[in-house]
């Protein structure tokens, strides 16, 4: 692990001592090779031989994204997509509502504010390699892999395609407790001008025949969410109701090309039914977005 990855990891392991003040006090010891793991070990996973030995893989493989030819549903998902971005760039601009939690250098900051009631995570980082734009926005944009963080697998595939910039996908997340949870989301990318793009994720309510969870999720930011329904053919598992269902209310990116660096700004509200669930999943699936937003710092930096 070299110098950069060390910084990271100390800077996620004070972050989540902020998110949790004194409840993880405590847990800090044990917790350190689990930071340092998830740095380590971010990385597309192209093979298994990252994977934990207690993460299953015995699911229903990818199938081929299902090309939308639907007329009604491509225009009330165009509309969802927009209001996600103008709400995305809304949230992404500094106000006096957000509270600084972490700093981690001139470069990256982590802050959380109080909206209705959701929390909401803003992290500004900057890369010093304008020509990297467009390698940010790919990378950003890549919804279909596998990422391996630590303990942690997060197993993305697109489900249904409107354009090649619009799509719907499912996440799937797995830890090393073998508490598995999913979302789906539609996801876009916008170019709003010659040097900024946006990637924006809602959920809204979609019919994925879980037989234990049938909830009706209000997305309390998107507001054109909440009209749209559809059903998608889900696997096994999670008719069964094996997984733990998760909703993002808003979720992405402002990406924006400046005279001597890019700089990216990443907002995530998640909700989760954390019952069921090990002690501390929710900062656990907040924290990867958090490396993320370091690992651009870190890699599109140095290239």
């Amino acid at each position: 692990m070299d110098k950069c990855y060390i910084k990271a990891a100390l800077f996620l392991l004070n972050l989540l001592a902020y998110m949790n003040n004194n409840a993880l006090a405590t847990e800090l010891a044990p917790k350190k090779s689990f930071i340092k793991s998830l740095f380590k070990k971010s990385v597309n996973k192209n093979n298994d031989a990252t994977s934990p030995n207690n993460i299953s893989n015995q699911i229903d493989e990818p199938s081929d994204p299902l090309i939308c030819t639907n007329p009604d549903e491509i225009k009330k998902v165009e509309k969802l997509m927009s209001e996600a971005i103008e709400k995305l760039q809304e949230h992404a601009i500094h106000s006096n509502d957000y509270s600084l939690y972490q700093h981690y250098d001139d470069n990256t900051n982590v802050y959380y504010k109080k909206y209705k009631h959701l929390d909401i995570q803003k992290v500004d980082t900057k890369a010093y390699n304008t020509d990297k734009y467009e390698d940010i926005i790919n990378r950003l944009f890549t919804l279909n892999d596998k990422k391996f963080y630590g303990y942690l697998l997060v197993k993305g595939k697109i489900v249904r395609e409107y354009n090649p910039n619009l799509v719907m996908i499912q996440h799937r997340y797995t830890n090393q407790h073998e508490f598995k949870g999913y979302f789906y989301a539609i996801a876009g990318k916008h170019k709003v001008s010659e040097d900024t793009t946006v990637i924006a994720l809602a959920s809204a309510n979609i019919n994925d025949y879980n037989q234990h969870d049938q909830n009706f999720y209000r997305n309390a930011i998107v507001e054109s969410a909440n009209s749209f329904e559809t059903e998608v053919n889900s696997e096994k598992d999670i008719r069964k109701g094996l997984l733990n269902k998760m909703y993002i209310h808003i979720s992405g990116y402002v990406i924006k090309k400046k005279s001597q660096y890019i700089q990216v700004t990443s907002i995530h509200s998640m909700e989760m039914d954390t019952r069921n669930a090990p002690e501390l999943i929710d900062k656990e699936f907040t924290s990867n977005k958090v490396v993320d937003m370091v690992n651009v710092n870190i890699h599109f930096s140095r290239e």
